[in-house]
């Protein structure tokens, strides 16, 4: 049987939403059935090339096309020409990142073009705006993890349109389950076994808020100096927070632990978890904290659409106050963390059955 010839973009070495999606799609997609290449911009390492080694046929690295145009249109029409693909699946935040398929539309007639929106906002507004007008004229499918996510990406004629499939960002939610033993090791290991702890995973940049974060857990301290801040991942603003968590002398009280592949044992020894998003398309990381079985408040910026269990809070960012609130009142409150499978299979977000649902997207002949 011919295989469906598939090249994803939008994998780097960083830690986040779209990044765990891809490795998500590509760890569980029927291989025998569909060959995957990536298209990259810089080369792969540390966990992600670990999780996907043995799950792909090739990289093709090409150079980015903002800084060396030229020489990227070049690479990119080699791709094109030489595989033939039968689908190219673009994995992005903002439409500019639909250049990189620009040439398939030209060099690989039979290709079709699936455009994947994973986020609901960019600090390059204007930019974004230009190019959606290319991205709509080449796409051939048009995927969102949200309501939200596909209007952004493709504006609110499309994104209200039948053209437009949501894809929900389902987890392997077996890992994610709450595990007492598992919670009871990790804060052990970081010596939190008496402190409540709120919890964050996220890449350090303007998107997450950071900032605002560190804002809201000093006032939480002052009600409470007790509680610790648990913050998982890397990224650009990462030493600026460092800094202002010691301009406020709260550094004992906030945990730096950078990647961790076992992120879902992390979650596991938080008590709450917190989302302050500047924007956002429909958060992994929200989705993934709430099969734990753990209370999480969200900034409003965060779709309502990411409240799958009902335990979610939706909060303005300019609110410091009410978040605050919320914390205090949730240690107070000492919970109960129910299972929450039968949650996750019913609304859509248990991995096996999004999987299928793109690869019946992939096999389609004709995409509308």
């Amino acid at each position: 049987m011919k295989k469906t010839r598939v090249l994803i973009f939008g994998l780097t070495s960083l830690i986040g939403g779209v990044e765990t999606y891809i490795i998500n799609l590509v760890r569980n997609i029927d291989r025998e059935k569909f060959e995957i290449d990536f298209l990259i911009q810089d080369d792969i390492t540390g966990i992600n090339k670990e999780r996907i080694d043995g799950y792909y046929n090739n990289f093709y690295k090409v150079e980015n096309l903002k800084k060396h145009p030229i020489k990227a249109l070049k690479r990119l029409k080699k791709i094109y020409k030489e595989n033939n693909y039968d689908v190219v699946h673009l994995n992005i935040s903002t439409a500019s990142s639909a250049l990189y398929a620009l040439p398939a539309k030209i060099y690989s007639k039979k290709t079709n073009i699936i455009v994947h929106s994973h986020n609901g906002g960019d600090k390059n507004v204007v930019q974004h705006y230009f190019f959606r007008k290319i991205l709509n004229l080449i796409a051939d499918k048009y995927l969102a993890c949200s309501k939200l996510a596909a209007e952004w990406m493709f504006g609110s004629k499309i994104a209200n349109s039948m053209r437009v499939t949501i894809t929900n960002n389902a987890i392997e939610t077996e890992r994610f389950l709450y595990n007492k033993e598992k919670r009871d090791k990790i804060r052990k290991e970081l010596n939190l076994t008496n402190n409540f702890v709120i919890g964050h995973v996220g890449r350090f940049n303007q998107q997450k808020n950071h900032s605002g974060m560190i804002e809201i857990f000093k006032e939480v301290l002052k009600k409470d100096k007790d509680i610790k801040l648990m913050l998982l991942g890397t990224g650009e603003l990462e030493e600026n927070i460092k800094e202002k968590v010691k301009e406020y002398k709260i550094q004992d009280n906030v945990l730096f632990l950078g990647i961790k592949q076992n992120v879902n044992d992390y979650y596991q020894a938080m008590d709450v978890f917190i989302l302050p998003s500047n924007f956002e398309g429909l958060p992994i990381v929200g989705v993934e904290a709430q099969a734990s079985g753990i209370k999480c408040l969200f900034s409003e910026n965060v779709t309502k659409e990411t409240d799958i269990t009902g335990n979610v809070e939706f909060i303005s960012i300019n609110d410091t106050e009410s978040w605050v609130k919320s914390i205090v009142e949730l240690k107070a409150s000492n919970y109960f963390r129910e299972n929450q499978k039968d949650n996750f299979i019913k609304n859509g977000y248990d991995l096996k059955e999004e999987i299928h649902k793109i690869e019946n997207i992939y096999e389609a002949k004709e995409m509308y």
